[in-house]
């Protein structure tokens, strides 16, 4: 005998106690989608959309950056610096002029010293044994004076001597001197003016005293000799200088006299000087070499 159900029949009713299911779970046997790997180095994108929870709108994009401020005209002065530096470099490679200096290391190593040698004291290489048939050296202490110097563009000696004739008398006024000066050229060919430097002489002439210049052979590449006399009188000498160029090496020698009223000593001829200025700057010029 059955027993009736006292509860009337009921259709499926869901169980209050029954969870309801996780919607984030996977279904079984699938593998959950890995993040996209990100470059090496490089932070995560800070304006990806990442999806919301189940059922869930995405989270919306980060609000843009503000508006880019223009850029300061100084930083587009730099620029415009900076492309013309390159230009400019770029040019001194191409012309093979990067790192030369006019002033010394490129032009003195092409420099034309014709062998002479520098040194400090000129009058050691001129001993003036022309000079020294006629005069005698000075013994006074500060009658000989020499200094040398070497720059950038050229190097320098310098000797100055003081003579006595040994036919003047003690109350004589009269002053002999004879000074050489020696330079080694290193940045510039003085060719080029060497000429004219010795021809300007002759424009400095005024009615007390008179510059000639002419040109001599048989020393040097070139030379030129300066006579100086009083006024018009071309046998009232007062001084000589003998200019010599021998590739970019010059070398001048200069007699000079002053003579007293009273004086009765004659100075020597224009043609004896010269003579003596001659061989003296020769013997220098020979002594540099050695």
């Amino acid at each position: 005998m059955s027993i009736p159900n006292p509860q009337p029949h009921q259709p499926n009713q869901p169980n209050p106690y029954q969870q309801a299911p996780n919607p984030y779970q996977q279904p079984p046997g699938t593998v959950p989608p890995q993040a996209s790997p990100q470059p090496f180095g490089q932070p995560p994108n800070p304006y990806g959309q990442q999806a919301g929870p189940y059922g869930q709108p995405p989270a919306p994009p980060a609000p843009p950056a503000g508006p880019r401020k223009p850029t300061p005209g100084w930083v587009w002065g730099i620029g415009g610096v900076v492309v013309a530096s390159a230009l400019w470099a770029g040019a001194l490679f191409a012309t093979g002029n990067l790192g030369s200096d006019s002033g010394s290391g490129g032009d003195e190593a092409k420099a034309d010293l014709a062998g002479y040698q520098y040194t400090k004291n000129l009058c050691d290489v001129s001993p003036l044994d022309a000079f020294k048939k006629k005069y005698e050296l000075d013994s006074d202490s500060t009658a000989t004076t020499h200094y040398g110097t070497r720059q950038k563009g050229f190097d320098q000696s310098y000797c100055s001597r003081k003579l006595k004739d040994p036919e003047a008398g003690a109350d004589t006024y009269s002053s002999i001197y004879v000074s050489s000066t020696a330079r080694w050229h290193k940045a510039t060919d003085p060719k080029g003016e060497f000429a004219s430097e010795q021809k300007a002489y002759e424009d400095q002439s005024q009615k007390t005293y008179t510059y000639k210049t002419k040109a001599v052979s048989g020393i040097g590449d070139e030379a030129y000799l300066v006579t100086d006399t009083s006024g018009s009188d071309d046998d009232d000498l007062n001084g000589m200088t003998l200019a010599v160029r021998d590739g970019w090496f010059t070398i001048e020698t200069r007699w000079s006299y002053y003579g007293g009223a009273d004086d009765k000593t004659e100075p020597p001829t224009a043609s004896e000087v010269e003579e003596m200025l001659t061989s003296d700057t020769r013997a220098a010029m020979d002594g540099l070499k050695k």
